[in-house]
C-alpha cells in the first residue's frame, strides 16, 4: 500500500513537472518570437 501511494504521488509529481515545464518552455518561446 505504501508503494502504491509512492508510486501514484510520484507519477502524478513527474506529470505535474512534465506539463509546468512544457508550459514555461512555451511561454518562452511564445515571449522570444513575439
Amino acid at each position: 500500500m505504501v508503494t502504491e501511494i509512492g508510486y501514484v504521488s510520484l507519477l502524478v509529481a513527474g506529470l505535474g513537472g512534465l506539463a509546468g515545464g512544457l508550459g514555461y518552455l512555451a511561454m518562452r518561446i511564445a515571449r522570444g518570437r513575439w
